[in-house]
């Protein structure tokens, strides 16, 4: 018996997810280059035509990493105060758990070892990712007397560099625990 458009559906859709979750893993351990679609395949157990029917190019599987980048953007910014969305920002970025691979790490990752795909290298990393997602945050702590004053883009860039910096430092040395950042010190420059 035929399975209904609607089961079929669910499952094509847990399979994309899926297949972007293996990739994640991958391109954290392996990085984006030297994580092969065959290693995707292998990781859940599918083969590569089964990859390619859902991701025709390696670059699409890293596309819709970023689909779930501004996904968690969108969630993680409407904190209920500017300080916890900038907290839970850092955070989910931050990450180091191994339930939760962020996938904004991954892409900065890749932007840092300079593994970006060339059609991709106008991103959100060079078009002022801190004036348009951050920039808001700490305005609107300004005007709720969260943030102290100063100009909110040169604050948010401020910010945005140490979270560079912390996931830098974490590709660098990955193992060490003391490589993993505190949120709070960026937090502390913004505090009145």
């Amino acid at each position: 018996m035929p399975i209904s458009a609607e089961k079929s559906k669910k499952i094509q859709i847990e399979r994309r997810k899926q297949i972007l979750d293996a990739a994640l893993e991958l391109f954290d351990e392996k990085g984006y280059y030297n994580t092969r679609v065959s290693d995707i395949a292998q990781a859940i157990g599918v083969s590569k035509a089964l990859i390619f029917k859902y991701f025709p190019l390696k670059i699409d599987i890293f596309k819709a990493i970023t689909e779930y980048i501004e996904n968690c953007l969108v969630e993680v910014l409407n904190g209920p105060t500017p300080t916890d969305s900038l907290r839970n920002f850092g955070l989910k970025i931050t990450s180091t758990t191994k339930d939760y691979i962020p996938p904004m790490r991954i892409y900065i990752a890749t932007f840092i070892k300079g593994e970006l795909p060339t059609d991709m290298n106008e991103n959100f990393l060079r078009t002022n990712f801190a004036k348009k997602w951050l920039a808001p945050i700490i305005r609107q702590g300004q005007v709720s007397g969260e943030f102290r004053g100063g100009d909110p883009e040169e604050l948010a860039n401020a910010f945005w560099l140490y979270i560079l910096g912390a996931v830098a430092n974490y590709i660098h040395n990955r193992n060490n625990v003391a490589s993993v950042p505190d949120i709070e010190i960026p937090l502390s420059m913004l505090k009145k």
